[in-house]
């Protein structure tokens, strides 16, 4: 066995905090992460908004759609009952003649 007596197993423990805490104070305090995170903060929040404008306009689009489909459906009918009223014209004015 390597480390069999307690100073040896004592000192690997000191040698390890040791080397903990100076790894530590010696480290950069995370900013390379920092900044990465942030980057993909930014980057997915200009993703939201993009995507958000998006489904808004696509909204309106539906909207306008629909609202022009209503519009169309009811020139139908109206051109419906004008066709009619004609061809009721129409027939009064062939009875007439005949």
């Amino acid at each position: 066995m390597m480390f069999t007596d307690p100073n040896q197993i004592a000192i690997i423990v000191l040698v390890l905090i040791v080397g903990l805490v100076l790894g530590l104070l010696l480290a950069p305090k995370g900013t390379k992460w920092r900044t990465r995170y942030e980057a993909e903060r930014d980057a997915h929040a200009a993703f939201r908004q993009d995507a958000d404008a998006k489904m808004r306009e696509r909204d309106a689009l539906t909207t306008n759609r629909d609202a022009y489909v209503r519009d169309l459906e009811k020139a139908k009918i109206d051109l419906t009952a004008a066709n009619e009223k004609l061809a009721a014209e129409n027939a009064e004015l062939r009875a007439r003649t005949v």
